[in-house]
């Protein structure tokens, strides 16, 4: 993170989606945050600095997500890099017709990642979930190849030791169906508190 630089993990997250409402059809979405130079300047009358960078790059500082923007973060990795705006009407009809209309994905954006980058990236999150110590390994199905990360975020004062339990998952791996992201709210960790219920989810 350090050698790319802040504008290049800024650039990514907001190509994902992060810091901006999805566009799904419900009132009152938030938009989240993806903190750069002028935010902190604006907000801690502070400059940007590498700590922020890297706590950036590995979604911890001032970076704020919804649930739902991480659902499409998921999806984006599982799909090779393709980032479509998520929906919760699939099909419409008149009053007068039979016949649903499918409606179809909206696309929003193509990543052209490197395929062999993404293939490290996914990688990765196969063995967060199927290697023998992996720290998803609690949401396995049997049977079923999957690819996760888990995630613990701090929040509140220090000494109080509150976090936030993560963790999104897509599966099955070689042709994704399903990408979901979880948070519970005060857990112990991801793989502790979310996989179990991503589990049973699944």
């Amino acid at each position: 993170a350090r050698a790319s630089g802040p504008e290049a993990v800024q650039e990514q997250a907001r190509a994902f989606g992060l810091g901006r409402r999805t566009g799904i059809e419900v009132d009152y979405e938030s938009p989240g945050l993806v903190p750069d130079d002028a935010w902190k300047r604006r907000v801690n009358r502070d400059a940007w600095r590498e700590g922020d960078t890297c706590n950036l790059s590995i979604g911890q500082g001032a970076l704020n997500v919804t649930p739902l923007q991480m659902a499409m973060v998921t999806a984006t990795l599982a799909n090779q890099g393709r980032v479509y705006r998520p929906r919760l009407v699939l099909a419409t009809r008149s009053a007068d017709q039979s016949d649903f209309v499918p409606r179809e994905p909206e696309l929003v954006k193509e990543m052209h990642w490197k395929p062999e980058y993404i293939r490290v990236v996914r990688a990765g999150m196969h063995d967060v979930v199927m290697a023998p110590e992996g720290t998803g390994r609690k949401i396995r199905v049997a049977g079923v190849e999957m690819a996760g990360k888990t995630g613990t975020a701090e929040f509140g004062l220090r000494e109080q030791r509150k976090r936030h339990a993560w963790m999104i998952a897509f599966a099955p791996f070689d042709a994704p169906r399903y990408a979901v992201a979880m948070v519970v709210d005060e857990g112990v960790s991801g793989g502790e508190t979310a996989a179990p219920r991503l589990h049973r989810l699944f």
